[in-house]
């Protein structure tokens, strides 16, 4: 998995709008799919990490985007400590 996870406020707002695709200021399920795939996640886990960020409208807005951010780097660390014990 990539370390996608460290970036700055401004880096999180480029991210978002580079994935945002039609320039709508949400990303529809296809973006974030796009999106979480080129960082290195798995189907499994983006279906995951999308269903959780979804908004009423079926959309990710950019806060809901920082907290999947924020989601991933939790899940991240657990990933690596659990490796570390084998």
């Amino acid at each position: 998995m990539l370390l996608f996870f460290l970036f700055s406020a401004q880096e999180m707002i480029d991210k978002f709008t580079e994935l945002d695709a039609d320039k709508s200021g949400k990303l529809d399920v296809e973006e974030a799919k796009t999106g979480l795939k080129s960082m290195g996640l798995q189907d499994k886990e983006i279906e995951f990490f999308i269903k959780s960020s979804l908004g009423d409208d079926g959309l990710i807005d950019i806060s809901s985007f920082g907290g999947l951010l924020y989601r991933l780097k939790v899940y991240q660390t657990q990933q690596e400590k659990k490796k570390k014990k084998k």
